[in-house]
């Protein structure tokens, strides 16, 4: 279902129906109209009596169905909220278990007319049951990452609201050094407007001396330094990023991350997949979708696969402690020059 159905509902302030499952990357987006939907569906007395929270995909059955069973207690209705309860994922590996999910299939299509209930989902698979049960009969709703276009234009109205102005260009900049995502992005803006003072505008200066940019955007640095066998600046990269006490193992698999959405970046666009089928099926944020799509071009998939490779290699001695971490990094980007 569409975000502009919630928005509606919410601006009438009348509940369309009592199941509502929210998803989506997009976190800030996500907890925002999670917060505004908790409001609107809160019990208005003893709330203590009728409002109910679950987390994780572990919980008490038996609790759940005494908590929709129930009867409101000096109220109209009762909420019941599930974090992360993974029953919308069919794998048993990764998601609830096969008891958790043959209960809710049955569950979901019996909820009293005086109960709510919100499912605040990290990952869900629309190959579910479930979760086709809700989307067709209740509300699902995806929180997916803005467009490029859509983040500037949220990044140079969240300044305006913290009486700062900031350019195009810049805004641009600052979302793409940034972490994934409206939460990473409003973070810096706040420190960047608290650092200039009285400063009306927020420059791409201020944003270099103030925000580190993202370990994503310091490895795709050090990436393309590899590649182009530059070993020195390879090098000074990532003594950058020791500097910064970033963690061996998280390196590592920030760049196997990185070679490997260059890699599939690579093969759907050779496939003829355009920008918004590549940032689809491999998860990437819209405002990175570009960089992976003109990086990969740079490379061949011979060059790519083979620090793939290595990087395994380089893995598998980390676990195994037989050298000093950062060495061993320094050791896979100078036999990956070769």
């Amino acid at each position: 279902m569409a975000l502009s159905e919630l928005k509606t509902m919410l601006k009438n302030g009348t509940p369309s129906c009592n199941v509502f499952l929210l998803y989506g990357e997009e976190v800030f987006l996500k907890s925002h109209y999670f917060k505004k939907l908790t409001e609107l569906l809160m019990p208005d007395t003893m709330e203590e009596l009728n409002y109910f929270q679950f987390s994780d995909k572990t919980y008490d059955l038996a609790a759940v169905d005494e908590a929709i069973e129930s009867l409101p207690v000096f109220a109209e209705n009762k909420l019941i909220v599930f974090s992360d309860s993974q029953i919308f994922k069919p794998d048993g590996r990764t998601g609830a278990t096969a008891e958790y999910r043959s209960y809710w299939e049955n569950r979901i299509k019996d909820i009293p007319e005086n109960v709510y209930l919100i499912f605040n989902e990290n990952e869900i698979d629309k190959r579910s049951a479930i979760y086709k049960y809700v989307n067709k009969n209740q509300m699902s709703v995806e929180f997916g990452y803005l467009s490029e276009s859509e983040m500037i234009n949220w990044t140079m109205g969240l300044f305006k609201t913290l009486d700062k102005k900031i350019n195009a260009e810049d805004a641009k900049y600052l979302v793409e050094i940034t972490d994934s995502g409206m939460m990473s992005v409003k973070r810096e803006a706040e420190k960047l407007a608290a650092f200039v003072q009285d400063n009306a505008v927020v420059t791409r200066a201020d944003i270099d001396e103030l925000v580190t940019p993202s370990i994503e955007n310091k490895i795709f640095d050090m990436i393309d330094a590899l590649i182009a066998k530059n070993v020195s600046l390879a090098l000074i990269k990532l003594n950058d990023l020791f500097l910064l006490k970033e963690d061996a193992n998280r390196i590592l698999g920030a760049i196997i991350y990185n070679v490997d959405k260059l890699i599939n970046t690579k093969l759907l666009y050779e496939q003829g997949a355009d920008k918004n089928e590549i940032m689809s099926k491999l998860k990437i944020a819209p405002f990175q979708v570009g960089k992976y799509m003109r990086d990969c071009g740079r490379y061949s998939l011979d060059e790519l696969s083979a620090l793939l490779m290595r990087c395994a290699q380089t893995d598998s001695y980390l676990k195994s402690n037989s050298m000093d971490n950062n060495t061993l990094l320094e050791l896979l980007l100078v036999e990956s020059a070769e």
